[in-house]
């Protein structure tokens, strides 16, 4: 009996806690606080590109100023677009933000000689010409939102992925990340803070991650204390608000120089804080009608086929954490199509950046063991209040450049790690392989350099600025010859490329109910003729295949 006993605690002691699927409607105070939990871990992500662009943008001594409102923008635009993929498009927890993949994008447009700015934050810029910029960025974006729109519409991502895989996103990603290496540079070299940043962020992803910290809090009426892995959850935040509040000390005790830029007092910082407005909403037209450019928008639609790509490996690793079957092609169709009326989204509000699903988000899911939708939609909305509360956006505009650098930095190391963490599904001992991988590489490295030193000059042109942008962009060259070799260079069948079997069909955990829309809205459009041919719409499809004498419902 003791025995017996003894196994019946130990039984206890493993239990886990329980798991909230993506259907499950947690109490409102859990998803509040879970939907918060969220938007803390995304918050740093959201901050870098809002911020990029508005160096791109050359705003001069207005930088703070077009910080605060991209900043507040991005916020609204990734609310709503997170709400609308939860609800209508995948219907897993999934958090879109801004896609990194358009920033080279507008930095190689934002290079050419004609859009070339030099102004410092002491100069003044007229505010019409950082804005007719901005309405270009904008323009160019609503035109390229319909490609991913009519990629999901029709059902064409299921015949993109069979050419495109890993040896074709892997040089991409990677080549992003180093195109971004010499302004991680430049913001960081301007003052040691940024060291701070890098100890504090190595610290607690490498040392502190599984450190729990008591945190006291109330459990059936009493007083308790919960252990809480902050470290490992807020790595990024904590690095963020630990640097931050290190160069607030440094301002306050005037322990470094006047103009440092590690200070926090900055005169452009402070007055927009005090002349920003407590309430502001986006709106189409701010910055002006939207403007059109070909070859801004060819490169546009260059990011939002990356940001494709990359979302349909974050859609099956969301189903795999949230203990789901693998999407079908109907959730994947739709998905793409909520993607892309997320950028529709962000071209009409202001960030100027597409939509996509952020990777980081779903490793909460991992650990939280809460995959329900409604808490990603409590983060939508939480993402919109801060968004409209301005003065919130005028404060996150006041983190000093040095810090800029670290956060982008931070950003582009998680960017590398999964660009590698995409080649394990590949057979890299095949010599074939490592010639596609490598040649890919180096092609998108040297190949741009090239063209920097020798642009291209015809008599058109149009065709020049067009051609030098593309040719300039290490992910373009690198992601064009991957593609290319790897769909002519024999050698390979695609499971040794990475590449899932064609009409594979998967086992296990089946219900349509997570994928499709309520019984009442599924009635509705059922009644409706021809719905059931749309791709992105729900529809049951009889598989080949037979597990456990069941035929599999895909």
């Amino acid at each position: 009996m003791d025995y017996q006993e003894k196994k019946v605690e130990d039984k206890k002691q493993t239990v886990q806690r329980p798991f909230l699927r993506a259907r499950d409607t947690p109490p409102f105070g859990i998803a509040l606080l879970y939907g918060f939990q969220q938007v803390m871990v995304c918050v740093s992500a959201l901050l870098t590109v809002p911020i990029i662009m508005a160096d791109s943008l050359c705003p001069g001594d207005k930088i703070a100023f077009l910080r605060q409102t991209l900043i507040s923008s991005t916020f609204v635009s990734s609310g709503i677009s997170t709400i609308i993929q939860t609800l209508f498009g995948m219907r897993l927890a999934l958090l879109q933000g801004t896609a990194f993949a358009y920033v080279p994008s507008v930095q190689g447009f934002m290079s050419l000689p004609e859009n070339f700015c030099n102004a410092t934050e002491h100069d003044s810029v007229p505010q019409e010409i950082y804005f007719g910029k901005l309405a270009l960025l904008q323009g160019c974006l609503i035109a390229s939102s319909f490609i991913p729109m009519f990629i999901g519409c029709t059902g064409l991502v299921g015949m993109l992925t069979k050419f495109i895989g890993p040896l074709t996103v892997s040089p991409l990603m990677l080549l992003l990340a180093f195109s971004q290496v010499d302004l991680m540079v430049t913001h960081i070299s301007k003052h040691w803070v940024a060291i701070v940043q890098a100890v504090t962020l190595f610290a607690t992803i490498l040392y502190l991650a599984e450190v729990k910290i008591p945190i006291p809090g109330i459990k059936n009426g009493r007083f308790h204390w919960y252990k809480v892995n902050l470290f490992g959850q807020y790595p990024y935040l904590i690095a963020i608000c630990t640097s931050w509040i290190f160069c607030i000390i440094l301002t306050v005790f005037n322990l470094t120089p006047e103009g440092s830029a590690a200070r926090v007092d900055k005169n452009i910082s402070l007055r927009v804080i005090d002349e920003s407005a407590w309430l502001g909403v986006p709106y189409p037209g701010k910055f002006g009608a939207p403007q059109f450019n070909l070859g801004l928008f060819l490169l546009f639609t260059l990011s939002a086929m990356t940001s494709v790509f990359e979302s349909v490996g974050d859609y099956h690793a969301a189903a795999r954490v949230s203990e789901e079957r693998p999407p079908p092609s109907h959730a994947i169709n739709r998905g793409i199509l909520a993607e892309g009326l997320g950028s529709l989204i962000s071209g009409l509000l202001g960030p100027g950046v597409g939509m996509t699903t952020h990777t980081e988000n779903i490793g909460v899911i991992g650990v939280t063991r809460v995959a329900s939708r409604w808490t990603m939609v409590m983060a939508g909305l939480f993402l919109i209040v801060l968004g409209l509360i301005t003065k919130i956006g005028a404060l996150l505009s006041t983190i000093p450049d040095p810090l800029v650098g670290g956060v982008l930095a931070s950003s582009m190391a998680m960017v590398v790690g999964v660009a590698i963490a995409n080649l394990q599904t590949v057979d890299m001992s095949l010599s074939r392989n490592m010639g596609v991988f490598g040649f890919s590489m180096m092609f998108g490295l040297i190949v741009p350099k090239y063209f920097n030193k020798f642009p291209v000059e015809n008599a058109w042109s149009w065709l020049n600025q067009i051609l030098n942008v593309l040719l300039q962009m290490p992910m373009f060259v690198g992601a064009l010859c991957g593609c290319i070799l790897d769909n002519t260079i024999g050698g390979a069948t695609r499971e040794q490329r990475g590449l899932r079997p064609r009409g594979e069909i998967y086992a296990g955990g089946i219900d349509e109910c997570t994928y499709s829309f309520p019984p009442w809205a599924m009635n509705i459009l059922n009644r409706i003729p021809g719905v059931q041919y749309i791709p992105c719409m729900p529809k049951e499809k009889k598989g080949t295949n037979r597990v456990g004498g069941e035929e599999i419902r895909l």
